[in-house]
């Protein structure tokens, strides 16, 4: 037996005059029970390169750790409950984790941001109140928002001691600045961008302020109308 040979059994941790061998090319007919990779005591399997552990799995099976320093870096993280996740060793934050029960992805479940097609898209002045991010577009079919008590809906506008801007005041209001009161212009929404929960309540609010301004009409018309017959 050449040395050659010798040095690969010694390698591979198996005896070089065993019935069943492993070969760096392949192997056919092994018996995964007795003849594996791996450790038969509670220690941990580890993988170095350049005599650094790059890769590593705790004898549980439950924690397997990689990067190019080990300590302190990813975990991967796998039990019964979570099925499969991706933490921080360092702080315990989840990157990624599946729920295997419900079989439910988390993404950013504790800590970060998840940015679509674009590098630089979550650097704005107010993007740490946002954990997702998309480039070009978002389609689906169904979008719902959940309105929170506090932000309150806009139907305020139909109780009995809403003040309504007068006519005459809303059309000076419009000449002088060339949008509605309290909706952004061109300009800021461009460089803002727009809430789209906020937008929408809003809309309701001019909505129903146009609706009160109609009603007010019609019955000045109808008194008008009677006056003429």
């Amino acid at each position: 037996m050449n040395k050659a040979i010798i040095f690969l059994s010694i390698l591979c941790g198996l005896n070089a005059n065993a019935q069943s061998s492993w070969s760096l090319t392949g192997n056919s007919g092994i018996n995964t029970q007795t003849n594996f990779i791996g450790t038969t005591d509670a220690n941990s399997l580890i993988f170095k390169t350049n005599n650094t552990i790059r890769f590593q799995i705790t004898p549980n099976g439950t924690n397997i750790f990689y990067g190019a320093n080990v300590s302190g870096k990813f975990i991967h993280y796998i039990d019964s409950v979570d099925g499969f996740s991706i933490e921080n060793e360092g702080n315990g934050n989840k990157h990624f984790r599946v729920n295997g029960v419900n079989e439910i992805v988390y993404l950013q479940e504790d800590f970060g941001k998840v940015v679509i097609g674009s590098a630089t898209l979550a650097n704005c002045s107010d993007c740490n109140q946002y954990k997702l991010f998309v480039k070009d577009g978002i389609r689906t079919e169904k979008v719902k928002v959940d309105i929170a008590a506090t932000n309150g809906w806009a139907d305020y506008v139909f109780a009995k001691d809403y003040k309504l801007m007068p006519l005459k005041e809303l059309d000076k209001f419009i000449i002088t600045n060339g949008h509605l009161p309290e909706v952004p212009t061109t300009e800021e929404a461009i460089k803002n961008g727009i809430e789209l929960k906020e937008m929408n309540i809003l809309l309701l609010k001019k909505i129903e302020e146009l609706t009160l301004y109609t009603i007010e009409q019609q019955k000045r018309i109808e008194a008008l109308e009677s006056k003429v017959k």
